[in-house]
């Protein structure tokens, strides 16, 4: 499993870390550092903005909220075990090949959703009962 680099640190433990010595004091600021930074770098990136445009919207209607509401709040790189995206549906069958992607938190105004993301702009919402572990395995 890896985080992606960000900002000259990466997403995952490290930011809280970071983001623990920064200076502002408050949570909503440090939130809101952590959200400019994070979208800012992930969304530089031509091939995630897409994508993360995409999750926002999807978060804010499941939350009914304004997507201007929607937060990420963590872009982590990570090899799933199949084509499931590590967020299986019941009775469905996918690809059993190691596949790059991402595992994406967002608040949309106070509610916490994960998305697993696969490669270019493919993404499923994954509530916590279907969520499943990246590959321990990763193939570079």
């Amino acid at each position: 499993m890896r985080s992606i680099a960000l900002a000259g640190w990466t997403v995952g433990g490290l930011a809280a870390l970071a983001l623990a010595a920064c200076a502002p004091t408050s949570q909503q600021q440090i939130e809101t550092r952590a959200e400019t930074e994070v979208a800012s770098e992930a969304a530089g990136s031509q091939a995630m903005q897409p994508m993360l445009d995409q999750i926002r919207a999807d978060a804010a209607q499941r939350a009914a909220v304004e997507p201007d509401k929607v937060k990420i709040l963590a872009v982590e790189a990570v090899t799933w075990a199949d084509g499931s995206l590590g967020c299986p549906e019941p009775g469905m069958m996918y690809t059993q090949a190691l596949v790059r992607g991402y595992r994406i938190k967002v608040d949309a105004a106070g509610t916490t959703l994960a998305y697993h993301a696969g490669p270019q702009t493919t993404f499923v919402h994954c509530p916590p009962e279907r969520a499943q572990p990246p590959s321990p395995m990763d193939p570079t």
